[in-house]
């Protein structure tokens, strides 16, 4: 083996040189950074603090070194963690598969029990509540990570659906949420990328037994407007063939099914969304353990909401004042790809033949029944109510 490669118990190491990352791409990746080979260095630099995951493949894990001083995690200065840890890197480093798990043997056993995870389709105050937990101080928070979408993108480009007995992959999806959440004395949060993500549902808790989670979700139509009036124009008209190619393959298909002609974005959304929505109840079918949230009854039961949901991640009622202060504020005002010139005048709308389609599709091929104008689940299982 080349003395440049990394080993069953070394890392590669790099200088980064230059940031060389494309203004419109999101996902973090080793080849949006120039860099130098530096040498090799000991598993033991993964217990740096400031040494975190930053993207993963089939292959390898890589790693970063974030500028000193510079809290990657705090959600209220970087609403988006792969945005500031990309910004911020100093160093990458490199390890296999097989090196990651020889390093995590090395520590002590876990099944996920101080990690609590957020499922949504995007769009649906996610991010808003996982400022609203950040407030608390109990948990460190991560919003978006690239290595949690990694990991669905390579379930997602398979032939076949990833199912309960996809168990070839418990270990890579132990060890990427250990590596994100490396502290045994620590609570986290995690909210991942919407869309996208929804093949971890029949595997996460296979993984990690003692892991929390949720869902937050949110009336069909707003849901779609708020992409429409987020994505500019041009893009959001062009951008579904490749949202599409990177779905699960069984929703891929039935896209195929049901699009009419071309495929209309605002349709395509719907489905999306929908595709979230039914991959949530097919895995509630025999657990209760994933409660349900919906942003309108955020907006409608503040304070009831905020109790519930921080008591099912662990995080005791002294903490929901603190909580709701996160509600004064826009919690993406400080992400670079939130811009409210861009969504304060932007004018949207979703067509009633539209959501006649989504109504149709919902039933026939999902189960899920909307209601109202606005395209609500009638019948989303565990769902929080006010009580």
């Amino acid at each position: 083996m080349a003395n440049d490669q990394p080993t069953s118990d070394s890392i590669q190491a790099f200088e980064i040189l230059k940031d060389i990352k494309p203004k419109f791409a999101m996902i973090n990746q080793k080849e949006f950074f120039e860099h130098k080979f530096t040498g090799l260095k000991d598993l033991s630099y993964l217990d740096r603090e400031d040494v975190t995951l930053y993207c993963l493949s089939e292959e390898e894990f890589v790693f970063v070194r974030t500028t000193a001083g510079i809290n990657i995690f705090d959600t209220e200065e970087y609403p988006f963690v792969y945005n500031i840890q990309h910004k911020s890197a100093e160093e990458m480093l490199i390890a296999s598969h097989e090196a990651v798990y020889q390093y995590l043997k090395t520590k002590p056993e876990r099944d996920g029990s101080n990690i609590a995870y957020l499922h949504n389709p995007g769009r649906c105050g996610s991010t808003l509540v996982a400022n609203m937990v950040s407030k608390t101080k109990q948990c460190e928070v991560q919003s978006e990570p690239t290595p949690v979408l990694n990991l669905s993108l390579i379930f997602n480009k398979k032939d076949q659906p990833v199912t309960r007995e996809s168990r070839e992959y418990l270990d890579l999806i132990k060890a990427t949420f250990l590596l994100l959440c490396p502290d045994v004395n620590k609570k986290y949060f995690i909210k991942p990328w919407g869309i996208e993500t929804m093949s971890l549902f029949p595997l996460l808790h296979q993984a990690l037994p003692g892991i929390k989670e949720m869902l937050m979700c949110r009336d069909v139509r707003p849901t779609v407007l708020s992409f429409k009036k987020l994505i500019p124009e041009q893009i959001y008209k062009s951008i579904i063939p490749m949202k599409m190619s990177i779905q699960p393959p069984n929703y891929r298909d039935l896209w195929e099914k049901v699009k009419r002609g071309e495929g209309d974005p605002d349709e395509a959304f719907c489905f999306f969304i929908l595709s979230t929505y039914h991959a949530y109840m097919e895995e509630t079918r025999d657990r209760d353990d994933i409660k349900s949230y919906s942003y309108e009854s955020l907006i409608e039961h503040k304070e009831l909401f905020t109790k519930s949901f921080l008591k099912e991640i662990g995080v005791e009622e002294e903490y929901v004042q603190a909580a709701m202060s996160a509600l004064e504020v826009d919690s993406q005002a400080k992400s670079s790809s939130h811009n409210q010139k861009r969504t304060a005048g932007v004018k949207a709308s979703v067509s009633d033949e539209t959501m006649e389609w989504a109504v149709k599709l919902a039933k026939e091929e999902f189960g899920i029944e909307l209601e109202g104008e606005k395209g609500r689940v009638h019948n989303m299982p565990h769902q929080w109510n006010k009580v």
